[in-house]
């Protein structure tokens, strides 16, 4: 290869887009890289943390993966807040050179000129940010399934197969699930497993997740059967299986009588109603 050629792979969860500036697909190792005509990015300035980033340009238009999944699907639909990780290499001469590797910040698209603006950056200026820590409040302020909060997400998740979908709102059917004694062990009979259809009160899925292929949806509400996603999920379609997990908001009586997680309980209960500082210490 005589010229440079530039390599750009962005993932979301666990689907991938493999795309190159040049005129031809390119092979690296192991990985087809298709062509997209009019693909070009701004100058990677790397004197500073805060001037490492970059912007990608794609036209709309024909931006599908080996799957056909479109990537312009997902910025516009505002799924892309789980993460999408953009790598840019460049190869010349049998060489290879990583120019940027972080993630996409922000999309914008400009309809006249028919094309995706894709605002990266690394991970170095995303650690230099002053972002706000905890706060002295009421309610706790972990996310469930994070690590403060403690509860594992593949132990309260179960799979649901997709009936229908209208607009955000999603029907499902609850998989059948092994049997467990009250010890946790499987409960066999001459040998094989005996499987139950769990059912869940309305509600018990609200502020929820799904996951599939990866990607992670809030779930809003949730009812028998049905729950309504906080935005689209690309992808999904009727027949699918993908995991579903409830939710908490983030009181102590949910945390304590639906999750029996109160010992990680991180918000504040006792917090009074006026300041004392105001109302005890200066008259």
């Amino acid at each position: 290869m005589r010229n440079k050629a530039e390599l750009y792979q962005l993932k979301h969860g666990a689907r991938a887009w493999n795309f190159t500036d040049q005129r031809k697909a390119v092979t690296h190792a192991g990985i087809e890289y298709l062509p997209v005509r009019g693909l070009q990015r701004t100058a990677i300035e790397d004197e500073s943390i805060d001037k490492c980033d970059t912007e990608v340009t794609f036209p709309q238009m024909h931006l599908l993966n080996a799957q056909g999944e479109d990537l312009a699907a997902v910025f516009a639909g505002k799924i892309f807040y789980g993460g999408v990780t953009v790598t840019i290499l460049e190869l010349y001469q049998g060489e290879t050179l990583v120019l940027h590797k972080g993630r996409v910040t922000q999309p914008k698209f400009d309809e006249d000129a028919d094309t995706m603006t894709l605002v990266c950056e690394t991970g170095e200026s995303y650690l230099n940010r002053n972002i706000l820590t905890r706060k002295f409040q009421s309610s706790c302020p972990n996310a469930i399934y994070d690590r403060w909060c403690g509860l594992k997400f593949d132990e309260w998740a179960f799979e649901v197969k997709v009936t229908a979908i209208d607009g955000l709102n999603i029907s499902f059917a609850v998989m059948p699930t092994q049997k467990l004694d009250e010890e946790g062990k499987p409960v066999m009979v001459d040998g094989d497993p005996i499987m139950e259809v769990k059912a869940y009160p309305d509600g018990w899925l609200n502020l929820g997740l799904m996951l599939k292929d990866g990607v992670n949806t809030l779930i809003a509400s949730s009812a028998q059967n049905s729950m309504s996603l906080y935005r689209r999920h690309a992808g999904l379609k009727v027949g699918d299986v993908a995991l579903a997990a409830p939710g908490c908001d983030q009181s102590h009586k949910t945390c304590n009588g639906k999750l029996n997680n109160a010992a990680r309980f991180g918000g504040h209960l006792y917090i009074p109603n006026q300041n004392p500082i105001y109302t005890q210490l200066i008259k």
